[in-house]
């Protein structure tokens, strides 16, 4: 006997159907593949940090459309007020690779102390309410005649003072509970790791997600791989691919560079170097930008020729970080 279809079964069933000859498949799950791809490859590997990070779940944020990418003086500010969680050179796992709709975390053995779960550190001190003969006398008083009122006030006040010193001992009581506490906290947060947020502009991340090649390239001034494209450089490493290029405002146009090949000098560009050693490697640069991070002003000079260009940034007169790609 066959069996009868609704009405709102076979418009359904027909759809179905046609999504499987098609070969539809859901909007949502685009994204999901490219997210998960990076998560496999890079979560679980060990890098080497190559530059100090405070001890907070905040990290470092990295904002790869502008120069500089970090805000150095806000970066102080974390290790001022937090400590430092990841030295120099300290080799740490990834633990977590997490895609936002803004930004993508990367989590250094832990992600930095701070998240959901983590203790503030703050102790309330203990409450302490009213008695039951307060309250009573309280009741008591609003129909009582003038004379037994002037002894209720007078029990009342007694009773108020006690409470009040019952509560400055709670207070004084959780102060120093505190102060232990916040020092458990502070050594908690130096062994909690550190990240790194990196910004992308608004809802680009919906759109396309980075490569993990892409994304080791984006950190490679900051995190060494063991793949050699770290912060000493590596020429022909495309660190501006589509998703993170650098946007060039405000810019000063120089002399044409030196007739040398800035390909091959740029292999002995070494981060701490000064302006003159550069100039003097590189010869003279064809654009400079600069701008201001507090009390810091950030340059950043770039040297192109047919083959390549070389960018470079000085943060008070020394190198702090260089790229070299080719075109």
């Amino acid at each position: 006997m066959p069996i009868a279809l609704s009405r709102v079964s076979v418009p359904v069933l027909a759809v179905s159907v046609m999504a499987v000859a098609l070969g539809a498949a859901p909007v949502s799950a685009q994204p999901a593949a490219p997210a998960a791809a990076l998560k496999k490859a890079l979560e679980g590997r060990e890098v080497m940090v190559l530059i100090d990070m405070p001890a907070t779940s905040a990290g470092v944020d990295l904002h790869l459309q502008r120069e500089p990418e970090m805000n150095f003086a806000e970066h102080g500010r974390r290790m001022k007020d937090f400590g430092t969680a990841l030295r120099k050179e300290d080799r740490v796992m990834i633990t977590l690779v997490k895609v936002n709709k803004k930004n993508i975390e990367v989590q250094l053995a832990g992600g930095g102390y701070g998240t959901w779960g983590d203790e503030s550190g703050y102790v309330a001190p203990a409450y302490v309410g009213k008695s039951r003969r307060e309250t009573d006398l309280e009741k008591e008083r609003k129909d009582a005649s003038p004379e037994r009122r002037r002894d209720i006030d007078r029990e009342l006040n007694y009773l108020r003072e006690d409470r009040n010193r019952e509560e400055r001992a709670a207070q004084r009581e959780a102060a120093a509970l505190t102060a232990i506490k916040q020092r458990e906290v502070a050594d908690k947060r130096l062994g909690a790791g550190s990240r790194f947020n990196i910004w992308y502009p608004d809802k680009r991340l919906e759109q396309w997600v980075p490569t993990a090649e892409e994304l080791i390239l984006s950190l490679s001034a900051y995190l060494d791989f063991g793949d050699g494209r770290n912060g000493d450089g590596v020429p022909g490493v495309m660190r501006g691919t589509a998703g993170n290029r650098l946007v060039d405002q405000g810019q000063t146009q120089l002399g044409p560079a030196r007739l040398r090949s800035v390909e091959m000098q740029a292999t002995s560009l070494r981060r701490g170097m000064s302006t003159d050693e550069v100039h003097d490697l590189l010869g003279t640069p064809t654009k400079r930008r600069s701008s201001k991070q507090g009390d810091l002003e950030a340059v950043v000079e770039t040297w192109e020729t047919a083959e390549s260009t070389t960018e470079v940034t000085f943060v008070g007169g020394v190198v702090v970080k260089f790229t070299s790609s080719s075109k």
